[in-house]
């Protein structure tokens, strides 16, 4: 290698001198474009970003060749940053009440949830994700809780049921998504659902839940 060649390495970093890239300029990988991608279509989706302007922007993220740059590009529209190190968290309880989360809200990297003689639904479908993995903590006692999760992401089930049960209505598919979501809790006496859709009896009581609000 010549010496004097550029390397990704800053000045004065140990890596320079070896031509090893510093953490700040990792390669991007395919799965990071499409986190990427996938910020930006939701911005467009709620006017936050021209059509126009998303094709200039999609052009830079195929484009980019290191993590940096394709945090740059969609800094101004992540609800938290990627290299945040605090995590954000939320949660959702129902205890003789029922609980609904749906429609675009913002998940963090942890969701609590608790029902109690209750029934939730805790709806992902259209949600906002803070990092490339999420979990659901799930606990239900004598309740029944259904997780509804979007199609195009890898979903990891492992609660626990004493008297009940997780179950998921498809096996996972085979591949690497671009976003991962762990479902993970207790069961007692109670069931907790993992669907990618709600059955038509539960669509109809959210339906009337909400226009009864």
């Amino acid at each position: 290698m010549d010496a004097s060649q550029p390397t990704e390495a800053t000045p004065g970093d140990p890596g320079a001198r070896k031509g090893i890239p510093t953490d700040s300029a990792l390669r991007a990988s395919d799965a990071d474009r499409e986190r990427a991608v996938d910020v930006l279509q939701a911005a467009t989706a709620d006017g936050r970003v021209s059509t126009g302007e998303l094709e200039e922007r999609l052009e830079l993220v195929y484009s980019a060749k290191s993590k940096d740059e394709l945090a740059s590009i969609v800094k101004d529209l992540q609800p938290v940053p990627w290299s945040s190190g605090a995590p954000a968290s939320t949660k959702a309880v129902g205890v003789l009440s029922n609980f609904v989360r749906t429609g675009r809200w913002l998940v963090g990297d942890s969701h609590r949830s608790t029902a109690v003689i209750s029934r939730g639904v805790i709806d992902l479908r259209e949600a906002q994700f803070t990092g490339p993995e999420t979990t659901i903590h799930v606990n239900t006692w004598l309740g029944t809780v259904y997780v509804v999760v979007p199609e195009d992401v890898e979903v990891r089930v492992e609660g626990t049921g004493i008297l009940g049960g997780f179950k998921q209505d498809r096996e996972n598919a085979d591949y690497s998504a671009a976003h991962r979501i762990n479902i993970t809790g207790v069961a007692a006496c109670g069931n907790v659902h993992v669907v990618h859709q709600l059955p038509p009896a539960e669509e109809r009581r959210l339906q009337e839940c909400e226009s009864s609000i």
